[in-house]
């Protein structure tokens, strides 16, 4: 007795192992974009090489701490910022060149704080501890810069980080910012300190100085320019983009 075929079973055949096919060349094709994005998130460090920086740095109290070697006068603010912060970003290309010059002249000290709070604290500190997000990653892998003692490399890959931050947030793994840094003269030490360096539950240092800002102004937010306690500019009137100038010493 013959055996009646189904017609369609080579056409299944046939559409199944097309299906097969066409989803592994659309796995090829996005790991192909995405190594590609990965290879090119640390392209474009060659030009925050050249900026010569002439302060001194220090890392003590959770903060860094940015003055000139005869800076003994100066006045004192302390800038809160945060990685993943937009206005931080627009802060920092609008007014760093003038703190720059300003704290190469004597005429500034600044200790820089950084904060993670924007990577999301529904749960208030308790999130902040764990976090584990683009702010959190940054703040980590700066720290270890700002330990390593080289002012220049600091201030560049933080420019970097500032100025191109729709490039590298919540893309950046920590070894993207050790090869970014190494690619501005980290050496193998800061290198390595950076791909370890604690993130999350690890990183006591957004912590306290989230617990910090908190204590001393009674709210957390970025960007904030504080000196004596108080907020500069103390009046809704006055843009932040001027702190340079209502500070500094003339």
């Amino acid at each position: 007795m013959s055996t009646v075929k189904d017609p369609t079973a080579n056409n299944n055949s046939g559409f199944l192992w097309g299906i097969g096919v066409l989803l592994v060349i659309i796995a090829v094709v996005l790991g192909f974009i995405f190594y590609q994005n990965r290879g090119a998130s640390v392209e474009g460090l060659e030009g925050y090489t050249k900026q010569d920086v002439n302060m001194e740095m220090s890392f003590a109290d959770n903060a860094v701490t940015l003055k000139a070697a005869d800076a003994k006068d100066a006045p004192e603010v302390e800038l809160y910022e945060d990685y993943s912060c937009p206005h931080c970003s627009d802060l920092a290309k609008q007014t760093d060149d003038q703190m720059k010059e300003k704290i190469e002249q004597g005429k500034l000290i600044v200790k820089v704080r950084t904060l993670n709070f924007l990577d999301g604290s529904p749960n208030g500190i308790e999130s902040i501890k764990s976090n584990e997000g683009h702010s959190s990653k940054a703040a980590a892998a700066m720290e270890q810069v700002a330990k390593s003692g080289d002012v220049q490399l600091y201030w560049n890959l933080r420019t970097y980080l500032m100025d191109e931050q729709s490039k590298v947030y919540n893309k950046w793994e920590m070894k993207d910012f050790a090869q970014a840094a190494e690619s501005l003269g980290a050496d193998k030490d800061t290198v390595k300190a950076i791909e370890d360096a604690p993130v999350g539950k690890g990183n006591a240092l957004v912590t306290a100085n989230y617990e910090k800002l908190e204590a001393d102004t009674g709210s957390v937010s970025s960007p904030r320019i504080i000196k004596d306690g108080k907020d500069i500019p103390e009046d809704d009137k006055t843009s932040i983009m001027e702190w340079v100038d209502l500070v500094a010493a003339k």
